[in-house]
């Protein structure tokens, strides 16, 4: 079933896209259309910005999906903040569960604040991919978005990640396990042996391009439910509370 949480898929297309499109391929290739004619300018804006914060990622959006989506920028909370939005469905043990809608905001402060401690970032790079993607800011264009915030925090962190040298489903693999139990270095073992000095800014679009699986924790098993239903607050008042190291 097709992730349709305004309702109107028939009508609207997927997600309401201004071209109105249905067909799966034709939403990927002109979203990803739309995100390669814009990476420079989204870029440059990161480049620009200090510091980074909550808005920044919001207007990272805006820029890069706004000619597909209208709603670019906007994130959950505003659009649909009365579903909660998972990855897999609930029979499924390895179910993702994403951030409440009313708590996104936080999830992604509390990101920026553990990289602005530079060592420690280092270290632990995951801790702070792993909080952005589980914060799930967006309904569609989290992994691109995410992934140029955080290419931007570690050069401000005198680090990069050799992304090219990475593995999809490896990748995936470790997010999500990251996601369902933070902070204990699971994404981190991951991407440390990528881990490599500062690289130069200039060579960020044409490396960005060719990284494959940036939206797959948007597009693939994507469901919804409304935050109404009494098993779906359960599973946020109980569901693995996140062990949140101090802040240093």
């Amino acid at each position: 079933m097709m992730f349709d949480p305004f309702g109107d898929f028939e009508t609207a297309g997927y997600l309401q896209n201004t071209l109105q499109l249905k067909d799966p391929a034709e939403v990927k290739e002109s979203e990803h259309l739309s995100f390669e004619l814009s990476l420079e300018e989204a870029l440059e804006f990161l480049a620009r910005k200090k510091p980074i914060d909550y808005r920044s990622v919001l207007k990272v959006h805006e820029i890069l999906f706004s000619g597909f989506y209208p709603w670019a920028g906007k994130d959950r909370n505003e659009l649909v903040p009365h579903l909660a939005v998972f990855k897999g469905s609930e029979k499924d043990p390895y179910r993702t569960v994403f951030e409440h809608p009313g708590s996104i905001k936080l999830s992604v402060d509390y990101a920026l604040e553990l990289a602005s401690n530079k060592k420690r970032f280092r270290d632990n790079p995951g801790d702070v991919m792993g909080q952005l993607a589980f914060a799930h800011p967006f309904l569609d264009g989290n992994g691109r978005t995410i992934l140029l915030v955080f290419m931007e925090l570690c050069y401000r962190a005198r680090f990069a990640i050799e992304w090219h040298r990475t593995n999809k489903d490896d990748y995936l693999r470790a997010l999500s396990e990251e996601i369902e139990s933070p902070f204990k270095g699971h994404l981190s073992h991951y991407l440390k042996p990528f881990v490599v000095d500062i690289a130069d800014r200039d060579e960020w679009a044409a490396m960005i391009g060719g990284i494959k699986g940036l939206d797959g924790l948007d597009k693939e098993g994507i469901t919804y439910e409304s935050l109404d239903n009494p098993e779906v607050q359960h599973i946020y008042n109980t569901y693995r509370g996140r062990l949140i190291p101090p802040l240093e």
